[in-house]
């Protein structure tokens, strides 16, 4: 007599409650077969594709897609063969036909969708997935690091008429080994009435950081670096941005490539806090937001002592409260002016690098601002390099203190904090999730680790909390290769809820249209329905209050059926026809 085997505890599995659960969705969608059809005899090799089909349907009840896919128009529907259209014609025609590149030991490599992003970029924008996901409304952009979602130019442009803005160096620019220091400098900018120390960053004895004006700067870069080709504006803008050796040499780790992100961020710090540029950049990034179909935003400044922002004559600061004065009369003249924009809020923001002193200050002024301004203090984070000090743990007495604080009040400022931002495992910076978990963050920044943490994960999913998924940056900044290795697949496969979102964009040369079409190219069936289910959680998870969520998804909903009518006259002629398709069959799959 055969003896059933008794389970290990550890042996533990979830597949009779997934196939429990994919019973009901099958019984609500009607899927359930029809028993009384006379089932025909059946070959081996028929039982098996029967088993296979069946087994495939159930996989497909569970992916996230299921709700969008099984409930799509016909427009819809349309729309996501023409986007399957699209993906298959550029892989044929712009990344087909591109040179091919050089590999290891000379070998040559086809180009294609999915490689890296800073290597493909020339490419994708001339892609029509690119392209489509451009039209796309995106609904709310939830990660964003206010210090760096333009590009370098802007910042730039405003700086070089500004008459006290000065530039340093750590190196003087002129050396002996062919302007080698002009790839080594770490330059910084900074509005000063008076500087202490001046200098000439092309004198060789340059040293100390000693200031020039920024324009007479630019008057001698030619002058003085005679036979380069680059001129001073453009060789600037290059080193705010990443290149591709940079973020992918085969020495390069994760620590390294943070290392140059953060000599990045100190370069931006300059341009961008004195009371032109900040009232300028607010503007610019609102048309940005509308350029790139985006309906609303939750930004994060860095409220700190040392990031105040300068009056334009140096001489004297504008503290935080005069911060949050310029983006709100700076949106509010915006949006009176400007038809379409749903609005944005803000995510007091301190850096996890602070002392408790400092953090419980942070926490302090969020709760007074959140009194002051109500409507527009959406949360609360620490920023900066997770692995670097300090993890959460170490302010879990003043989180506690705030959130009682907040209950006192009767305001709710939820957390919304940077964890998972990490490879390492078993580490304090990987259980940054376990204390995100406990003190009840509604949204996590990143979440790259927590496919790790089984049971985190499940925890996180019965609590509602979304991932603010950052596809680009994680892929330059060390955490996978390439799109199809990210993370995100598999927490979708898992149905953790998740938005996509740029991060840092100045600094990786992208737009949140780059971020949808690298969710779009990297999953081979990806479709409309990802990226509408995607969209509909960033509404869903964003603060915003009931009557702003009617309203903004209201406009939301109204811009997506627009978008399919655009795609369809746009590109449905061209791409069905090219593919052979008929665009009245609007039969797809996931």
């Amino acid at each position: 007599m055969s003896r059933a085997l008794k389970r290990d505890p550890m042996e533990w599995t979830v597949v009779d409650a997934l196939d429990d659960t994919i019973d009901v969705i099958f019984k609500a969608n009607e899927n359930i077969p029809d028993q009384s059809v006379p089932i025909p005899a059946r070959t081996p090799e028929d039982e098996y594709e029967a088993q296979r089909d069946e087994l495939r349907k159930r996989e497909e009840a569970l992916d996230f897609t299921h709700k969008f896919a099984s409930t799509a128009s016909a427009k819809e529907k349309e729309v996501n063969k023409i986007l399957q259209a699209a993906k298959k014609n550029d892989c044929e025609e712009i990344f087909g036909k591109a040179p091919k590149c050089e590999g290891f030991n000379g070998q040559q490599h086809s180009r294609f969708p999915g490689d890296h992003f800073l290597s493909n970029k020339d490419l994708i924008d001339k892609c029509d997935v690119y392209k489509i996901a451009q039209k796309a409304p995106k609904g709310a952009h939830l990660h964003i690091h206010f210090n760096a979602c333009l590009k370098p130019k802007v910042l730039l442009d405003i700086a070089k008429d500004m008459e006290h803005m000065y530039i340093t160096s750590d190196l003087p620019l002129t050396d002996a080994k062919d302007y080698h220091n002009l790839k080594r400098a770490k330059i910084q900018f900074s509005i000063m009435a008076n500087p202490e120390t001046m200098g000439n960053l092309f004198e060789p004895s340059y040293s100390n950081r000693g200031a020039q004006n920024f324009k007479e700067f630019l008057h001698q870069y030619s002058e003085k670096l005679p036979g380069r080709t680059v001129d001073a504006m453009t060789w600037l803008q290059e080193k705010l941005v990443f290149s591709e050796k940079e973020a992918h040499n085969e020495l390069q780790t994760v620590g390294g490539a943070w290392e140059e992100f953060n000599t990045r961020t100190q370069m931006m710090k300059g341009l961008f806090n004195y009371e032109t540029a900040y009232r300028t950049y607010t503007r610019k990034c609102l048309e940005d937001f509308m350029a790139d179909n985006i309906q609303y935003a939750e930004i994060r400044p860095n409220f700190m002592d040392t990031n105040q922002v300068w009056k334009d004559d140096g001489s004297s600061k504008i503290d935080n409260n005069g911060i949050m004065n310029m983006i709100i009369e700076e949106v509010q003249k915006f949006q009176e002016t400007t038809k379409g924009f749903g609005g944005l809020k803000i995510i007091y923001c301190c850096p996890r690098s602070f002392s408790q002193e400092k953090v419980a200050y942070g926490l302090r002024e969020c709760l007074e601002f959140k009194k002051k301004w109500p409507q527009w203090i959406a949360g609360f984070d620490l920023v900066g390099e997770e692995s670097k000090p300090q993890p959460l743990k170490e302010f879990v007495p003043q989180f506690l203190e705030f959130q009682r604080n907040c209950k006192e009040a009767k305001v709710e400022i939820p957390f919304l904090f940077h964890c998972g931002e990490t490879l390492e495992t078993g580490s304090e910076t990987d259980e940054n999730l376990l204390d995100a978990l406990l003190l009840k963050s509604k949204r996590i920044g990143h979440g790259f680790a927590l496919a790790r943490h089984p049971y985190i994960m499940e925890r996180m999913k019965k609590e509602g909390v979304c991932l603010e998924v950052c596809p680009i940056s994680n892929e330059v900044l060390g955490l996978t290769p390439r799109i199809n290795g990210h993370a995100m697949y598999s927490l979708l496969a898992s149905n953790v809820h998740c938005t996509v979102n740029s991060d840092n964009g100045t600094l990786f040369n992208s737009t949140l249209s780059h971020d949808f079409y690298q969710v779009m190219i990297g999953k081979s069936n990806m479709s409309l329905y990802g990226w509408k289910q995607l969209i509909e959680w960033s509404l869903q998870h964003s603060c915003l209050s009931k009557d702003e969520y009617a309203s903004i998804h209201g406009q939301w909903a109204q811009k997506w059926d627009e978008f399919l009518d655009e795609v369809i006259d746009e590109f449905g002629p061209k791409l069905l026809n090219k593919a052979g398709l008929d665009a009245s069959d609007t039969s797809t799959s996931h």
